[in-house]
Parts: C-alpha cells; sequence; structure tokens
C-alpha cells in the first residue's frame, strides 16, 4: 500500500475557480431574470398557440383575418423597441423600463379576456401584448449582460434562453390541457395566461436588483447626440450587426419551415402546432451547453456554426426522404441553430457596446435582423407561390452559403474571434 499522506487543503481561491467553471459563472440574477422570461413565456405562448383557431374557429373570421393579426402581432414590438432602449439609457433605469415592459404584456392579457368576440378589442390586446414585448426586451439584455461575468457571458445568455425556450415549450402544453378539461373555454386560457404572466413580473421586481447609478446627470446629448452614435458604431458593433442582418435575410421563418415539413410528411395539419413544442425543447436542451461552449471556443464561430445548422435544415428538407429522420432531424437542427446564435449574439453585441449605451445598441440590432428576416419571410413566400417550395429552398440554400461566408468575413474583420471579455463602459 502507497501512503501518501493526507489530502492538501484546498486554498479559498481554487475553490472559487471551481465554483467559476460553467453554471457556476452565472449570477442569482441572471437565473431570476431568466425566471422571469420562463414564465411570461409560458403565458404568451398559451395566447400564440390557440390564437388561430381561436380567431378562425371560435370567432369565424376569414384567414386573411388571421393573417393581418398576425402581421401585426409580429411588428407592433419593432415600434418602440428603440425608443425604450433610449429611455432607459438615458436615465439608467433598465429594470424599471423592463418592469413596464412585462406589466403591460401582462394586463394585455385581461384584454383579450375582455375582448369577446369584438375584433377591433382583440386587435388593441395583440398590440398591447406586442408593445410590452418591444419595451422590456433590450433593457432586459441590458440586465443580463449587467450581472453576467465577463468570463462567462454567452453562458448567461445560453442560461438565459434555455429557460426562455422552455417556457415556449410549456406554453402551448398548458394551453391545450386547459381547452382538453374545458372545451371551447378560451377565457380560462386567458385568465390562466394572466396569472401566469402576473408571476413573471413579481419575480422580476423582487428578486432582481436594479444596477447601480453612473452618477452621471441624464442627458439627452449622452444617448442622442453624434458623439454617442459613434461610438456605438463602432468597427466591432458593425461588424456584428451586419453579419446578422446578413445572415437573417437567408433565414427562412419557423412558420413556413414547419409547413414544407407538413408537405412532406403528409400529416394532419391539426397537429402543426405541436411542431412549436419540439423546436423549442431541443431549444431549451442545448442553448446552455453551446452558450458555455462559446465562452471557450469563441463566440463568432458558434454563431456561424449555428447558421450551417440551419443550412443543413434547407438541406433535409430538399433531400431526405419523408420519416422519423427527416422530422426530428429538422426539429433537432432548429433547436440547435437558435440555441447557438440567439444568445450569442446578444452576448457578441453586449461585449462590443458601452455600458451606457447598450440597451440602444441591442435594440437597433434586434431591430435590424427583425426587418430583414421579415423581408425573407416575404421573399421565401413568393418564390414558393410563384416557382415551388424546391425551388425557394434552392435559392435560399444558395443564398445562406453565400451569407454565411459574407458573415464570417464581416466577423473576422469585427475582431470578434477573441474572448467575450469586455463589458467595461469605454466612455
Amino acid at each position: 500500500m502507497y501512503d501518501f499522506g493526507p489530502p492538501a487543503p484546498v486554498s479559498a481561491s481554487a475553490r472559487l475557480r471551481w465554483r467559476n467553471r460553467g453554471w457556476g459563472g452565472v449570477r442569482p440574477a441572471v437565473w431570476f431574470l431568466g425566471l422571469t422570461s420562463l414564465l411570461t413565456d409560458i403565458s404568451s405562448e398559451m395566447i400564440t398557440s390557440v390564437l388561430p383557431v381561436y380567431v378562425v374557429v371560435h370567432l369565424g373570421m376569414t384567414p386573411l383575418a388571421l393573417g393581418a393579426l398576425d402581421g401585426l402581432y409580429q411588428g407592433a414590438a419593432a415600434a418602440v423597441r428603440t425608443l425604450s432602449a433610449l429611455v432607459a439609457d438615458r436615465f439608467e433605469r433598465h429594470k424599471t423600463v423592463a418592469v413596464v415592459g412585462y406589466a403591460t404584456s401582462a394586463l394585455a392579457k385581461l384584454g383579450y379576456l375582455a375582448a369577446g368576440t369584438a375584433w377591433p378589442a382583440l386587435m388593441g390586446a395583440i398590440v398591447a401584448d406586442r408593445l410590452g414585448k418591444g419595451i422590456r426586451a433590450a433593457p432586459r439584455d441590458a440586465l443580463i449582460a449587467h450581472h453576467a461575468t465577463p468570463a462567462h457571458l454567452a453562458t448567461a445568455f445560453g442560461a438565459h434562453r434555455a429557460m426562455d425556450a422552455a417556457g415556449t415549450a410549456l406554453g402551448p402544453l398548458a394551453a391545450f390541457a386547459i381547452l382538453w378539461l374545458v372545451p371551447g373555454r378560451f377565457d380560462q386560457v386567458f385568465l390562466a395566461s394572466f396569472a401566469v404572466a402576473l408571476a413573471g413580473v413579481a419575480a422580476l421586481l423582487l428578486l432582481v436588483d436594479a444596477p447601480a447609478a453612473s452618477g452621471r446627470p441624464p442627458s439627452a446629448t449622452r444617448v442622442l447626440g453624434w458623439r454617442a452614435w459613434r461610438t456605438v458604431a463602432t468597427r466591432e458593433f458593425g461588424g456584428i450587426a451586419g453579419a446578422a442582418c446578413v445572415l437573417s435575410a437567408a433565414s427562412v421563418s419557423d412558420a413556413l419551415l414547419y409547413l414544407l415539413l407538413q408537405r412532406e410528411l403528409a400529416f394532419d395539419p391539426a397537429w402543426l402546432p405541436l411542431l412549436y413544442v419540439g423546436t423549442p425543447l431541443c431549444y431549451f436542451a442545448m442553448a446552455g451547453p453551446l452558450g458555455l461552449l462559446a465562452d471557450r471556443a469563441g463566440a463568432s464561430r458558434m454563431f456561424i456554426a449555428g447558421h450551417a445548422c440551419l443550412l443543413l435544415v434547407y438541406a433535409l428538407l430538399a433531400f431526405a426522404p419523408a420519416g422519423p429522420l427527416l422530422l426530428g432531424g429538422t426539429l433537432l437542427l432548429l433547436g440547435t441553430y437558435y440555441a447557438a446564435t440567439d444568445g450569442v449574439l446578444a452576448a457578441m453585441a453586449s461585449a462590443a457596446l458601452p455600458a451606457h449605451l447598450r440597451a440602444t445598441g441591442l435594440s437597433v440590432l434586434a431591430t435590424g435582423t427583425t426587418l430583414a428576416r421579415a423581408g425573407a419571410a416575404v421573399a421565401f413566400g413568393a418564390l414558393w407561390t410563384y416557382r415551388g417550395p424546391d425551388m425557394a429552398l434552392g435559392i435560399f440554400g444558395a443564398a445562406l452559403l453565400g451569407a454565411i461566408v459574407a458573415g464570417s468575413v464581416l466577423l473576422a474583420r469585427a475582431g470578434t474571434s477573441r474572448p467575450l471579455t469586455r463589458l467595461e463602459d469605454p466612455a
């Protein structure tokens, strides 16, 4: 027997390094922000998943009306996103603005309940719900960046997006469970959605600390002046935003991909909403590990790899035979694509932005990618209608391949290959 003596004592610094590895590097405030998003997404997806059936079947509206409502649902958030971020940055009240956004969305759930069969009131509830999302998104991401440790920035965003995806998956299941127990009682879905959203607001109010003010007086020139915008429009942030917009312009929306999948597999369209559960579950499983990997291997590499997964989705839909491989592969790759790009992009942009303009920069980035995706959806839909789905997939596959090359060049020139360790305010 060998006697090595008693184990050597472990120093406090070594224990701290161990705790800071992996999930230990994600601070409690980030988890609490994730809890807020989880509850809010459960609430929102309870509404989103039943809205088509509620509008077309229960209210008897036409598909054209549903399309108009869907466009309103997607576009309303962009109207206030940058304005809310400007207010949050100027007055250094990111938590306050985020609470206003979450509370607006929560109260909108009561609007659905009160609207009944009156479609103007329903439109008002939809607008209020999406305005709340637009108000809260950038200040919330600025809070995540504030509470994250620099060496675990992508991990923090990955943890948050994982909880967000869990809520996206649980919301439709909760709504279907309610309607299974009490068929046709959409009012019960709306009431339960309001209760869950209210719990999300309470989590943010009670569990997340507001960042300490810098002590500088609020000044419009700090946010709106030319020097301020020149601070945002750095080479690094410009490269990140340019790459994200180029890649978004070649990204097909989930709804269109799911319709292609339903066409290939020829299953009952009534089962289509369950695809909205499968992708978030894969996203939930992959967001945390890929965030950890991005902090170690490089966020820009992970971002490009995520879009390569989307390219594989196009290839599967174009060439794979109908069957379980097509279904499972599409959902897994699509979830991996979101896990490797959504939080990672926010982390890269947060590291490239000064603290006092972080929410503003994130909102500009989100608006640009949203508009690029909207254009892509219209273009793909038009190609599908007039040239067929195979031609549409071929053109977008080639476009995405070119966008991956262009995005890689833009990110390399921006110098984003280094680890995300800079979160200080250079101003």
